[in-house]
């Protein structure tokens, strides 16, 4: 039944070595928010993962929950030496440090050693109905050794009644060699069975006699059970493994669901046949991303690194596969009630680029080409609309939510894809035009229909919105609108010639110069402000700054001497975070504007107070505000979360893709790795800002996978004293070529003429300065 093995699998050799944190989610591609609710693949500490197919604390919008819903978890537990591991206090009261040595979107593994044994159990999702457990123990020792596994397969709890959910049951298969939990009479049917032949099973409802059998390393059998009620109802198989000395042994243990018990052993018997093949192609795919993503290296604070990877897993699980109205990879927002919102897909895709730029560009033109109108309206994949406003209008989000026409140029400059703008062009129109025709007021002025449309859920500079989210707000003349949309005709002026339609340039020029202006005009007592557009007065809001007023900042539409008004505002906000730098979209408009104004060292140190408080939570030992009262309350760490709270709060929903953006924000903000102004040229902006909490002498801060218009390349900063660094630069390109490096005067600091497929650059450099890299 099983392949004969003697050493563990290969994993994949550019995953980021760590210690990382034994929780987080599997990636289940087959769950939706209305087609398919199949549920989220979830940690049970210590030694488990689960569908969560109900409502439980970090889950977003109630779409983890079916008309049959509940909970079935794949627990293990070990006995060696008589030594029992159930529960985390087995771990800590033998001085074991539990962790997780792999920690992907495809597979999370529970790591740790005892008594010369290491122990590994590597659990992955292999189909839509059956979770896996691949069990492997090395053998250090010159002696046979016997390990015992428990596999118990947890079973109920279902959170809302149906018609036949009186009760549930266990029963053995001698011919699958499985036991088989059923709810009665109505419900998922689940088996659980392995590659290597059972010891022992039976099962229970209490948790008092389950403790007992696997504290005793109880062996015997039992063959039925049953439970009335939601139970839960707890299922053992039990197997015996033996260890030659110094080597290796392993087994799958599945746990395989069906909707009745033909099917659900017919999918067992397949896992045993195929498991092993299926989890190779997932690694796989894991080394495919993990060779092109950017990775820290160096004295980053060991939960950066950690929290990083935790972030990019979780962008991947939020890109869904293709299905009903979404023809192309969609972004789900949140993988709990998958949506698409083009505000979030906007910032994941941007962030997601400088790892897998043909998803994210991929991705972003689906979200145009898909969407069921050209204002790209929150929808879900059966075509129903998600954002409905109180007078009935169908919104999506404002074009300063995420800066869709921001990121598009962002991610072109570190492509130069022609073919991607052509195709995105007509849907960019087609939005632009929507907004001009539906969101302009009789003077021309844009505006939002309400606040959900603006992204900013009740804001008060709505003024009607706080307690009533949908109310019209159509009278408040909105400047981030305004900035977002002279950008968004900017970038079009250039769109339109890279698309071959030159005959729209003047247009949009013209159009993009309105815009400015209109924004500009916004300036009042030195701050941006909204109109009022029944009295054509500005709203002044008594002690109160919006991070979003930055927005002609961020846009690069505001003059010279508004920029340097606003500047002592990073100081403001830095010194007074929550909420404007709390929120991804909020800090997204921050660290543009920052960079703007030149202000980007106050907002490197905005960016590193983030990434310290949440890759602390999310690189967490233990689960997050547990309720003792109810055993599977509790929130995990190891994914990212909705957004980044100052105070020690739960921090909106789990598995959430914005939240997972601070990447993105380190690159482009602390390692100061940019696009210029003349984003058709093939150059990039350097400018280190490394935050003083990190500037420590011969301490060095490094980066490979970086990539740009086909340049993979690593970058190192070295502090040498103060301000001062040395500055490593490695590239390499399937084609020759030239580097020259300039600093913000324009002088030339460096220039290597002779044309190569690589190159290592070293120059002396400083914290705080800009460097212009241009190639030939």
């Amino acid at each position: 039944m099983n392949e004969n093995r003697s050493e563990p699998i290969n994993l994949p050799t550019n995953f980021p070595v760590g210690a990382y944190t034994p929780h987080g989610y599997i990636n289940n591609p087959y769950h939706s928010m209305v087609f398919n609710r199949s549920g989220v693949i979830r940690s049970v500490p210590p030694l488990g993962f689960g569908w969560w197919r109900r409502n439980f604390k970090g889950s977003y919008g109630g779409g983890d929950r079916d008309h049959v819903n509940y909970l079935s978890f794949l627990l293990m537990s070990v006995c060696v030496d008589g030594k029992p591991f159930i529960a985390g206090t087995d771990f800590s009261e033998a001085n074991i440090e539990l962790v997780s040595k792999y920690h992907s979107k495809n597979m999370i593994s529970y790591d740790w050693q005892f008594n010369q044994i290491d122990f590994s159990l590597k659990y992955f999702l292999a189909t839509e109905h059956s979770l896996v457990c691949l069990i492997e123990l090395v053998n250090l020792g010159d002696s046979t050794r016997e390990v015992f596994i428990h596999a118990t397969h947890l079973y109920g709890l279902w959170e809302n009644k149906w018609w036949g959910s009186d009760g549930l049951s266990a029963s053995y298969s001698h011919h699958a060699d499985a036991s088989i939990s059923k709810i009665w009479a109505y419900g998922d049917v689940f088996a659980l069975g392995a590659t290597i032949e059972s010891s022992a099973h039976k099962a229970t409802g209490s948790e008092a006699t389950w403790q007992q059998w696997l504290r005793t390393n109880d062996l015997t059998t039992i063959e039925n059970a049953t439970v009335h009620g939601s139970g839960p109802l707890r299922t053992v198989q039990s197997y015996r493994l033996k260890i030659p000395a110094r080597g290796f042994t392993s087994a799958f243990i599945c746990l395989s669901r069906g909707k009745n018990e033909l099917w659900a052993t017919r999918e067992l018997q397949s896992m045993r046949d195929h498991a092993i093949e299926i989890l190779k192609q997932q690694l796989a795919e894991d080394e495919s991303f993990w060779s092109n993503c950017p990775v820290l290296q160096g004295d980053w604070p060991e939960n950066w690194k950690h929290g990083w990877v935790y972030d990019w897993e979780t962008l991947r699980m939020n890109v869904r596969p293709a299905i009903g109205i979404y023809r192309h990879p969609w972004d789900a927002m949140q993988v709990h009630s998958p949506r698409a919102v083009l505000g979030e897909t906007s910032l994941d895709m941007m962030t997601l680029s400088y790892a897998d730029t043909k998803l994210a560009k991929e991705v972003l033109f689906g979200t145009f080409a898909d969407a069921p109108m050209p204002n790209v309206p929150c929808s879900r994949e059966d075509g129903s609309m998600n954002m409905i406003s109180a007078d009935g209008s169908e919104c999506g989000t404002a074009p300063m939510w995420g800066y869709p026409f921001h990121i598009i140029k962002t991610i072109y400059a570190a492509t130069h894809d022609d073919e991607w703008i052509k195709k995105l062009y007509p849907y960019l129109k087609s939005y632009i035009e929507w907004w001009l025709k539906n969101r302009t007021d009789r003077d021309g002025w844009l505006h939002c229909n309400n606040s959900w449309e603006s992204g900013q859920d009740g804001s008060k500079r709505f003024l009607i919105a706080q307690g009533d989210e949908g109310a019209v707000v159509n009278f408040v003349r909105t400047v981030d609108v305004e900035a977002a949309m002279a950008e968004a005709m900017t970038n079009m002026a250039q769109f339109a010639e890279i698309a071959g339609q030159a005959e729209d340039k003047g247009y949009w020029q013209q159009m993009a110069e309105q815009r400015i202006a209109r924004a500009r005009s916004m300036f009042v007592d030195g701050w941006f402000r909204d109109f009022d557009g029944r009295v054509n007065q500005p709203i002044m809001l008594e002690n109160y700054f919006d991070v979003m007023m930055l927005a002609p900042l961020a846009c690069g539409v505001a003059t010279s001497d508004q920029v340097q008004a606003i500047r002592p505002m990073f100081e403001y906000f830095l010194a007074n975070p929550t909420p404007w730098l709390e929120w991804p979209p909020l800090v997204f408009t921050y660290c543009e504007a920052a960079w703007y104004a030149r202000m980007q060292q106050i907002a490197a140190e905005a960016v590193a107070d983030i990434a310290d408080r949440t890759y602390r939570r999310t690189d967490n030992r233990t689960v997050l505000y547990e309720d003792k009262n109810e055993p599977f309350a509790y929130r995990i760490p190891g994914i990212a979360n909705e957004f980044w709270p100052v105070k020690e709060i739960p921090a909106g929903g789990e598995n959430y893709g914005w939240g997972a953006t601070l990447p993105m924000h380190i690159i482009r903000t602390i390692i100061g790795f940019r696009e210029t102004e003349n984003f058709r040229e093939t150059e990039f902006y350097l400018a280190p800002a490394i935050p003083e909490r990190l500037v420590k002498p011969k301490a060095s801060y490094s980066i490979r996978n970086l990539n740009f218009q086909g340049i993979k390349m690593a970058i190192r900063y070295h502090i040498e004293k103060s301000d001062q660094l040395k500055i490593d630069l490695k590239f390499e390109t399937p084609q020759p070529f030239a580097v020259k490096v300039v600093n913000s005067r324009g002088e030339l600091i460096a220039k290597w003429d002779k044309k190569m497929v690589s190159h290592f650059i070293s120059f002396d450099g400083k914290n705080g300065e800009v460097y212009r890299i241009g190639f030939e």
